[in-house]
């Protein structure tokens, strides 16, 4: 999890004090934050998708997945799975298949619980939802694994974040590489660590069919002795993924390393990058060194120092509804990003020439819990999960929204 176990700029703002997430909260004039649903609903949040009819399903760690109408606040449990939730494990992604609910068909990222005392394994499963809207449910027996691999329960950083492309009609899988912090120098000395090697799994952004098979134009399908499901190379934690359908990116929020001058990022997703975990930080600066850059890796596509505490939870470009209404003009087509261990959310405007982002400013500032998930709803509001727990329930768990009300 990002730092889970460890872990006002703006001159007028408005305060808001609920009982859910007890503080203070700033944003700017005319900004309002709504609990679309509390800790008694969703209980250990971590991701949250939208079905097409507008509803939110979100994950819990523990292994629930519940059904959340932001109009009516209805809500019910789905389902969920068995999954192994020590140390940072647990339920995590979530995405509906492209043509669903024609297709019924929904997919999660967790951790089986039938693993050996030395050994973890990760799972990308495909289920079947039985009924539609109040009746939703989902069919336990239709369980079809896509993808596994194998991890070390001592390791950290298990990634876990799904995007079904609605048009290459694809399943991105991030993965965590899955190191222990303590032992950092003889990863990065290691010529096979595993963000690095191709026959790995892990520290990587997977490709796969939405049957579980491989697409033949994967970036490394043809090199030998590498998991042709590879798509990018070299994370460490990649936390969530989000895809920007007017320009076709799929942005990637990622923890970066936990020194004060490593850098939190967010990654462009592209064929056959290599982000240069462990090898390199930041805009490729040496991990080893400090002080010298490393030719030959992709630099993010924007990021932020740690200093004292930071931990990127969440990326999006915000797209006004398509009928009117959202934000201001000025925060369109502006990077939207989350912070769990900072507790807030920032914007940056993005260069229409460049397509690069700007200096950031503050959003969002002063929440009890920190977001573990942003994601943009068709009403134009910001969605958070918040989570207050690290790896147990907290009073400050909640599906929370952020609505312009001039």
């Amino acid at each position: 999890m990002p730092a889970l176990r460890s872990l006002l700029i703006c001159v007028i703002a408005t305060v808001v004090s609920f009982s859910v997430v007890r503080a203070e909260v700033h944003l700017p004039s005319g900004f309002s934050l709504e609990v679309v649903a509390g800790p008694d609903v969703v209980r250990e949040p971590l991701d949250l998708a939208f079905a097409p009819d507008g509803s939110a399903w979100v994950t819990g760690r523990a292994g629930d997945l519940w059904r959340v109408d932001p109009a009516t606040r209805a809500s019910h449990r789905v389902g969920g799975v068995d999954t192994d939730v020590s140390g940072d494990r647990g339920l995590h992604g979530i995405a509906f298949h492209p043509d669903f609910p024609r297709v019924p068909q929904v997919f999660l990222s967790y951790h089986a619980t039938n693993h050996s005392p030395s050994q973890y394994r990760a799972r990308v499963a495909r289920f079947t939802v039985i009924g539609e809207g109040a009746a939703a449910a989902l069919d336990p027996a239709s369980e079809t694994t896509l993808v596994e691999w194998v991890g070390d329960p001592a390791g950290q950083h298990i990634g876990g974040a799904l995007l079904a492309h609605p048009k290459e009609r694809l399943l991105y899988v991030s993965t965590g590489e899955n190191n222990q912090n303590a032992r950092l120098p003889q990863y990065c000395e290691d010529p096979s660590n595993k963000a690095q090697s191709l026959r790995d799994l892990r520290g990587k952004v997977l490709r796969i069919g939405l049957d579980g098979s491989v697409p033949t134009n994967n970036p490394f399908a043809a090199t030998p002795d590498a998991q042709a499901a590879v798509f990018t190379v070299g994370h460490r934690q990649p936390w969530s993924l989000d895809l920007d359908a007017p320009t076709g990116f799929i942005l990637l929020a990622e923890n970066g390393g936990d020194l004060s001058d490593d850098y939190e990022e967010v990654n462009r997703i592209v064929p056959g990058a290599n982000f240069g975990w462990p090898r390199v930080f930041g805009d490729s600066w040496s991990t080893r060194t400090r002080t010298n850059r490393v030719e030959g890796f992709v630099a993010p596509w924007f990021s932020y120092k740690r200093n004292t505490g930071a931990s990127c939870t969440g990326a999006i470009l915000y797209r006004a509804p398509r009928d009117g209404g959202g934000f201001p003009a000025k925060y369109h087509g502006s990077l939207f990003y989350s912070d769990f261990a900072r507790k807030s959310v920032r914007s940056a405007p993005v260069d229409p020439v460049t397509g690069k982002p700007g200096e950031s400013e503050a959003f969002l500032q002063g929440g009890a819990a920190g977001p573990v998930a942003l994601r943009l709803g068709p009403d134009g509001a910001l969605y958070l999960l918040t989570h207050g727990g690290a790896t147990k329930p907290s009073p400050d768990d909640a599906l929370v929204r952020i609505v312009w009300k001039p």
